[in-house]
């Protein structure tokens, strides 16, 4: 279900590990990370609730 630009607690926890899991070997302020984090967000906003459907749909293992 899609989330209309807003997020619970567990929520933004799971953003959360799934930038810092899945982007950690990028610099805080590199053009990568954020590139992940806009990819993270429309995912999340298109209904991705966990950080494996993250992986899955940005093809990592």
């Amino acid at each position: 279900m899609p989330h209309h630009s807003f997020a619970r607690p567990e929520q933004l926890e799971m953003l959360s590990t799934a930038l810092a899991e899945l982007g950690g070997h990028f610099p805080p302020d590199s053009p990568e990370r954020e590139a992940l984090a806009a990819k993270i967000m429309a995912l999340f906003e298109s209904g991705t609730d966990t950080l494996e459907e993250a992986k899955i749909h940005l093809h990592l293992p």
